[in-house]
């Protein structure tokens, strides 16, 4: 009997024994599956993180950050030309103004032009005599424009206009507005355009109305200045232009 009792002891140890065994198996292949579990959420947590802080595009650069080093860069220009204004000179209808570092308030144009402004520099405008003038309303207007950088205004010259933009102005001035624009030659390949605009001296005084004969050609589907910028002077006139952008907006 003592031998019997001896025997079912060393029996139910036995089965303690391996019960905590296959206990302490299942809890280490719980933990190791647990922590693969993690190891794997983690992963891809970081990995979501990462591509939602990389800019979009599939590793091209943002238009924000390319833009101000490239000017108008790879974009492809296509204003679309009602063929009753292929050779309209008249000024949109939709024109809204803007305001330059210099104080220069100017007008832009959904229709016209720019549609493309990656930056402060706007780009591609139509290809029709309205379209040349609303180019170079701009080239008037943000010619002293520190925000923008070297390459955006290399971007608004042709190739033969050499380097550098700045239209000399006879005194500082302040007030200052573009108020319209003649079309003095147009050709679907070049045009001059008049851009008159309204200055108040700076100190006050009587307000004069500038003018400025900026010369563009169209270039890589685009209207562009065609001369050395430092050429271009303003000088005074009496004459109202023939196209006029109100002082408190669009005709429509």
């Amino acid at each position: 009997m003592p031998n019997v009792s001896k025997i079912r002891g060393r029996n139910f140890l036995f089965i303690v024994m391996l019960g905590v065994i296959l206990i302490l198996a299942v809890l280490l292949v719980w933990n190791l599956m647990g922590n693969k579990g993690e190891t794997k959420n983690s992963a891809e947590g970081a990995a979501a993180a990462s591509s939602s802080s990389a800019p979009s595009g599939s590793g091209q650069p943002s238009s924000a950050s390319s833009s101000s080093a490239t000017g108008r860069g790879d974009h492809k220009c296509d204003v679309p030309v009602a063929s009753d204004k292929a050779f309209s000179g008249e000024a949109p209808s939709d024109y809204q103004f803007k305001t330059s570092t210099v104080g220069i308030v100017y007008p832009v144009s959904a229709s016209a032009g720019p549609t493309y402004t990656p930056a402060v520099v706007g780009y591609c405008f139509a290809h029709n005599p309205a379209g040349a003038a609303m180019a170079a309303v701009q080239i008037t207007a943000i010619g002293g424009d520190s925000r923008a950088s070297e390459a955006e205004m290399k971007e608004l010259l042709s190739a033969s206009a050499g380097e550098g933009f700045h239209i000399s102005v006879a005194e500082p001035v302040q007030n200052t507005r573009v108020a319209g624009y003649e079309i003095e030659q147009y050709s679907p390949e070049q045009a001059k355009v008049g851009v008159v605009a309204l200055v108040t001296p700076k100190g006050g005084g009587e307000q004069q109305a500038l003018k400025v004969t900026i010369p563009v050609v169209w270039e890589n589907d685009d209207w562009k200045v065609d001369v050395k910028p430092s050429t271009l002077k303003p000088v005074l006139v009496t004459r109202v232009p023939g196209q006029v952008f109100k002082a408190n907006g669009a005709k429509n």
